[in-house]
């Protein structure tokens, strides 16, 4: 993949160039050409190829966004080795004590701002195009601001307030008027939903050929619905949930054929950041499992003699534990590394080290696989349904049909009658842990349930245990690790960028 030239300014990464090539679908494209903005948004192509660039950095974030959402939750750990340990290794996110500084920080905090600038780049320009196409100005527009909408849904659970960024920046004068302070966490909501919503008003419920990945109707409802439950607004988020449900989705029968890069965009899918398996492009590949596989697994599970893998993401005896007795997702979720050398690492279980196994399908492009990343699915919106029915009325026969529907597909009997409004509360928690495990959606739900601080800190002592090379004090939850720190190089360069308490 060819680099985008940018130049680095006070709280985002400018991304000046915005031209692309078409490719397999609208998020497996690669950059072709730089041209300047104000040569640019000319005609449709030209605009439909800067809506291409704001999608492209889906995929640089979604390639971290586990550290973030999976690692930093009780659902995996890392793997000690001492060739990563760096000045800022791995771990520190995972124990609770990485710092403002830390180096896996900011490079998410500048990919999810640079997709912000290509969508601001778009919405700032798109009125000097001619379109030719009917219909084709308001989709285009629909879909950058959906996807303005989600990347500031996830600055704002993981950061709180951050600056919001409306306008696209041009140039280094422009960017301490343009970025300024940060936003508090409301106004940020109140964009994103401004956002969603009009763009859940426009976008098509489905696309065909190469326009398969782009957002849809039924994307933008239901970050709608996760941001509503977010803020704890049941009866908007039910709305939204019931307009999905009237789209036509369906659960597909076997788990877990919906992670199988043959099966991509399937009934059950409505939402995933898509990657492609190209040897003339490796960069628009996925490298998960290269990440994820045990660091002494050699090729066992990669595939790939050349290939180095890391261990950073290994999945707990917690969430391995979660699983019921002959629950179909747990060997879907999970693999198994078998070797008797695997004793001496202390998250070994006797000779097995866990891995992800949702992102390990077979590749003939060495380092790169073709797995797509899944966001939203529809098992998701029937456990996001059953959630806030429970908190509006109660377990009705309504909510017990979307949990036991999800469980059916599980190979599960279905949940107990006659739960309590907390226990039933429960079991959709314990539904959306196992159903969603490593789609990164653990921390978030933690967070919105009000859980994260007890769920971290009954699972410190666990994970104490197996990490030898843990030094103390780690572990040490405490409110402000709730979110993370603003990257300290971002404060350094924009004065007004205040830090989050207690970092």
């Amino acid at each position: 993949m060819k680099k985008f030239k940018g130049i680095v300014l006070p709280g985002v990464v400018l991304f000046l160039c915005i031209a692309f090539a078409a490719c397999d679908n609208i998020l497996t494209t690669s950059p072709e050409d730089a041209i300047s903005s104000t040569e640019f948004f000319q005609n449709e192509g030209q605009v439909e190829q800067a809506v291409i660039g704001a999608y492209s950095k889906l995929q640089d974030m979604y390639g971290n966004q586990w550290k973030f959402s999976e690692l930093r939750s009780d659902n995996t750990i890392v793997q000690y080795n001492v060739g990563n340990f760096g000045p800022h290794p791995i771990w520190l996110i995972d124990e609770f004590t990485m710092t403002s500084t830390n180096t896996n920080i900011e490079p998410y905090w500048g990919d999810v701002y640079q997709g912000i600038q290509k969508c601001n780049a778009v919405l700032n320009n798109i009125d000097r195009a001619e379109f030719e196409t009917d219909g084709l100005k308001e989709q285009l527009t629909a879909e950058v601001k959906f996807l303005r909408a989600f990347y500031y849904f996830h600055l704002v659970r993981l950061f709180g307030g951050v600056p919001l960024v409306l306008d696209q920046v041009e140039s280094p004068s422009q960017a301490f008027d343009v970025i300024g302070s940060r936003a508090d966490a409301q106004a940020v909501y109140d964009q994103i939903i401004q956002d969603a919503s009009a763009a859940a008003q426009v976008l098509p419920q489905s696309y065909s050929g190469e326009n398969k990945g782009r957002a849809t109707e039924g994307a933008a409802r239901t970050l709608l619905a996760e941001v509503y439950l977010t803020q704890g607004e049941y009866a908007s988020a039910r709305t939204e949930l019931e307009s999905v449900m009237q789209l036509g989705y369906e659960l597909v029968d076997n788990y877990e054929d919906i992670f199988d890069p043959a099966n991509k965009y399937h009934e059950e899918y409505i939402f995933d950041v898509s990657y492609a398996e190209l040897e003339s492009n490796r960069e628009l590949g996925n490298n998960l499992i290269y990440q994820f596989a045990p660091h002494n697994s050699g090729s066992a599970v990669t595939g790939d003699n050349g290939g180095t893998p890391q261990g950073l993401n290994i999945p707990t005896r917690d969430i391995l534990n979660a699983y019921e007795q002959d629950d179909l997702r747990k060997d879907a979720s999970i693999g198994y590394y078998v070797d008797p050398g695997n004793t001496e690492f202390g998250i070994a279980i006797g000779d097995t080290i866990l891995y992800v196994n949702k992102y390990a399908s077979d590749h003939s492009v060495l380092g790169r696989t073709n797995d797509n990343i899944p966001v939203y699915r529809y098992a998701h919106v029937l456990l996001m349904m059953a959630e806030v029915i429970n908190e509006i009325e109660g377990p009705t026969s309504e909510a017990y049909g979307y949990i036991d529907e999800v469980r059916q597909r599980a190979g599960l009997d279905p949940l107990t009658a006659g739960l309590s409004k907390a226990d039933f509360r429960d079991a959709v928690y314990h539904e959306q842990r196992v159903e969603l495990a490593f789609e990164n959606h653990r921390w978030y739900n933690l967070l919105r349930q009000g859980r994260a601080m007890e769920v971290m800190q009954q699972h410190a002592p666990d994970v104490k245990d197996i990490q030898p090379h843990f030094t103390e004090p780690v572990y040490i939850i405490e409110e402000y690790k709730l979110l993370y720190p603003i990257p300290e190089r971002e404060r350094t360069l924009n004065a007004d960028l205040a830090q989050n308490p207690g970092w």
